[in-house]
C-alpha cells in the first residue's frame, strides 16, 4: 500500500457557472490531488483554469466565475510521484 504518498483522484463534480445574470448548474469532471470543493477551488489552479477555459472560451469578456458545489463521485486512480511531494 502506498500510504506515504497522497492519492490522485478522478472526480465527478457539480459546478455552478455564472454568465451575466444567469447561473447554470452543470456536471464536470476533474483529476486532482484534492477531494473537497474548498480545496479544489483554492489550491488546484490547473483544474479551475481548465474548467474556466472549457465553459467560457477564450473570447468571453465578463467575469469568469465557477463554483464547485459538491463532489458527486471520487475514485483513486494513482498516487503522487515521490519527486512532486
Amino acid at each position: 500500500m502506498q500510504s506515504s504518498r497522497p492519492p490522485i483522484y478522478s472526480l465527478t463534480l457539480d459546478i455552478a457557472v455564472k454568465k451575466g445574470k444567469r447561473i447554470q448548474n452543470l456536471e464536470a469532471w476533474a483529476v486532482s490531488r484534492y477531494n473537497t470543493p474548498h480545496e479544489i477551488m483554492s489550491l488546484c489552479k490547473t483544474t479551475m483554469d481548465r474548467l474556466k477555459s472549457h465553459h467560457y472560451g477564450k473570447t468571453y469578456k465578463g467575469e469568469k466565475r465557477i463554483l464547485v458545489k459538491k463532489i458527486r463521485s471520487e475514485k483513486i486512480v494513482g498516487y503522487v510521484n515521490s519527486n512532486a511531494i
